[in-house]
């Protein structure tokens, strides 16, 4: 499979099942092949998208629970212990110490 392929498909999909089905492969190869060619696992790179994702709403002003259920999480909890991992703060913390806005 072409990179050009795998990135392609990776905005369409949510499931690395997904992901695998249309990429035309079994999940453990797509979930091999994936991570060889872009360095994470399937899960962690739609994880860091979705973390990215709440950042650009947080940065917008979003209210955390928004962005939590915009981004894709289960619930504002989840958002809060994923961001917390990722960046090592809370989302409204992240939120709060932004510069202002010129």
């Amino acid at each position: 499979m072409p990179p050009q392929r795998v990135e392609a498909t990776v905005p369409s999909w949510e499931r690395v099942g997904e992901g695998a089905r249309l990429a035309g492969m079994s999940r453990e190869g797509f979930s091999r092949r994936f991570r060889k060619q872009h360095g994470v696992p399937p899960q962690l790179f739609r994880l860091s998208e979705r973390l990215n994702e709440a950042r650009r709403l947080l940065r917008a002003g979003e209210p955390v629970a928004a962005v939590a259920a915009e981004a894709g999480f289960s619930d504002q909890s989840h958002l809060g212990r994923c961001f917390r991992r990722a960046f090592g703060v809370t989302p409204g913390h992240y939120r709060r110490n932004l510069p202002p806005a010129p």
